[in-house]
């Protein structure tokens, strides 16, 4: 059968293919659609009737009200959410900066974080905090270290604390 017959044949089959290939992917953008997420209302942390108050040899569940007082300050204020200013303000209120931990205020290609992390190891356990830069919301949570010698509060790399 000479060459030119036998292109024109597969000429069809392969507009076929190439539109049944069209279809499957145009059909896959589907999938893509939906509803829109929707982030849930968070709930302001209630301020203290008694200011609460550093208890320089307690633990982390004694300092824990304290620690959502001074990230509650912070977040009213008007320092940038990034690190360095909500590591000043944790240490400014009398915690150990060498306890410390905070996340980096950019991601690994270079956009502003979404929020800034902070802790404080006490002993066994961390205070963490949640400061978040869109609306400047925070939470406070006492929890337990981690890692293979329980010395750590923020998992995976963190910014150098100066």
């Amino acid at each position: 059968m000479p060459a030119a017959l036998t292109s024109r044949r597969q000429s069809p089959i392969v507009a076929v293919a190439a539109l049944a290939l069209g279809a499957v992917l145009l059909n896959g953008c589907a999938l893509l659609e939906g509803p829109t997420p929707q982030t849930p209302e968070r709930s302001e942390t209630p301020k203290p009737e008694v200011a609460p108050e550093f208890v320089p040899d307690g633990s982390a569940a004694d300092n824990l009200p304290y620690f959502t007082e001074v990230l509650r300050k912070f977040s009213k204020g008007t320092s940038p959410v990034q690190g360095a200013p909500v590591v000043q303000a944790v240490s400014e209120a009398g915690f150990d900066k060498s306890m410390m931990q905070v996340s980096f205020d950019e991601s690994k290609t270079n956009l502003p974080a979404d929020n800034i992390f902070v802790s404080v190891r006490i002993g066994a356990d961390c205070l963490v905090g949640q400061v978040v830069a869109a609306d400047r919301t925070f939470v406070a949570k006492n929890m337990p270290a981690v890692g293979p010698n329980k010395d750590i509060c923020i998992i995976g790399k963190t910014a150098p604390i100066s």
